[in-house]
């Protein structure tokens, strides 16, 4: 930095030079924290310290803070909520050495490997956990590692600010979140006032509102990016809310300003929702305020005998395992063989001691609208030996078949009779 001819005159000028700028940016920072200035500005005021553009973050991806040109990587409030960054949020929270830094507390050059840039960065805490992060971005010179005790204080400063003013979402939002998440935690709120309420944000009771609940993953919640998840879907699908609620997502939208129908909804988050690793819950669409908490409901119904009915699918609709909830909740109380259908277990014991045929010959003339020529072709029996068959059936059962709230009796009793079934198989499994 300085000619190996110059006198002791020019040298001394020089490094007093030096002191002189950073007492000069020292005492900048000092004012601009008394005066309770922004993070940006913060961070604007170390610009020519620097050299390098800088972002703060939280942990969860929010964007608090930037200055200097970031070439595109951080225009979001926050991180990973659009296409073009969300893969980027995926792959941190996977990587050994992103997970290793998390509490790590001097500066520490991050790779390059995941966004492309890598950064120099300090962690700010509160009570001993890191909240956000200062990132020195290696963009427009090489990242001087020499530099990191200038970018603790800088970090220092920035934590001071932070637990003094921590950033919020803007009103509108921070009233539609809290009003939709007092729904679900609030049992003896007031149905009339929230519903007021809703309507003085433009979600009113006439309008048509779906519920969706996703299940993230411990990654997820350990790293967390909820907010992430939150932002990228409001974007994703216009007129939604999202917000975390008991270690899931849950997401309200508004369907008649979206315009949108429940499978485009399905459509449009089908990938990320696979891509991240997530299982959704869909409710139905339903009119009006009062059945939103119900919904939320539907949903988990939704993604829990969803997710035992098919496991290996991403997302499940209620409509796909309403007659499943149906079974479910006539057997809470009673098992399934004390509900059946009385005459219908003494068939199955004929089956089981005579070798009959006559549980499966009445489940398919059941099952076929009690076709009979139908059910004796899917037998390959001939049709006077099904109805004679059939007469038998008659007889044990001691009715014609022709009662349709009976027959209807007799269909659920089946299934009542294969869930018994069902569960007797997981046991015998388990205690081998």
């Amino acid at each position: 930095m300085i000619d190996c001819g110059a006198d002791a005159s020019s040298v001394f000028n020089d490094i007093q030079n030096i002191y002189n700028t950073f007492d000069k940016w020292h005492e900048r920072l000092l004012t601009s924290r008394l005066e309770e200035e922004s993070i940006h500005n913060m961070l604007e005021i170390s610009l020519p310290i620097f050299n390098n553009p800088m972002v703060v973050v939280g942990m969860d991806f929010t964007v608090i803070a930037k200055a200097g040109d970031t070439k595109g990587l951080f225009n979001e409030p926050v991180f990973g909520s659009t296409d073009e960054t969300y893969g980027y949020v995926t792959r941190l929270k996977k990587d050994e050495i992103y997970n290793s830094v998390r509490e790590k507390d001097e500066a520490f050059l991050f790779p390059s490997m995941i966004t492309g840039t890598s950064s120099f960065c300090v962690n700010i805490k509160k009570h001993g956990l890191t909240t956000h992060r200062l990132m020195l971005l290696d963009m427009n010179i090489p990242i001087d590692e020499d530099y990191g005790f200038l970018l603790e204080f800088l970090a220092s400063m920035i934590e001071h600010a932070i637990s003094h003013k921590v950033p919020q979402k803007s009103e509108h939002n921070k009233s539609l979140h809290s009003i939709l998440s007092t729904i679900l935690t609030d049992r003896t709120a007031d149905y009339v006032t929230t519903s007021q309420r809703l309507d003085s944000l433009g979600w009113f009771s006439r309008n048509e509102y779906l519920c969706l609940v996703l299940q993230i993953t411990n990654l997820d919640q350990k790293n967390l990016t909820e907010t992430a998840i939150c932002s990228y879907v409001e974007n994703a699908v216009p007129f939604s809310c999202a917000f975390p609620h008991k270690k899931n997502i849950v997401i309200f939208v508004n369907m008649t300003k979206a315009k949108m129908t429940l499978n485009g909804i399905s459509e449009r988050l089908i990938y990320f929702i696979r891509d991240s690793y997530f299982k959704a819950g869909y409710s139905r669409v339903m009119v009006g305020h009062f059945n939103l908490r119900r919904q939320y409901l539907q949903a988990l119904v939704s993604l829990d005998l969803g997710e035992r009915k098919n496991p290996s699918m991403w997302s499940h609709k209620f409509n796909d395992v309403a007659f499943d909830y149906i079974l479910e909740q006539s057997t809470r109380r009673l098992p399934g063989y004390m509900i059946s259908h009385e005459k219908l277990l003494r068939l199955k014991d004929v089956d089981e001691f005579q070798h009959t045929d006559y549980m499966h010959t009445l489940k398919l003339y059941l099952d076929n609208h009690l076709n009979a020529v139908k059910t004796a072709k899917d037998l390959f029996i001939h049709r006077s030996t099904f109805l004679y068959r059939l007469e038998k059936i008659k007889s044990l059962l001691e009715t014609n078949l022709e009662d349709p709230e009976e027959n209807l009796y007799l269909m659920l009793s089946f299934r009542f009779i294969e869930m018994e079934e069902k569960n007797e198989n997981k046991d015998i499994k388990i205690k081998k």
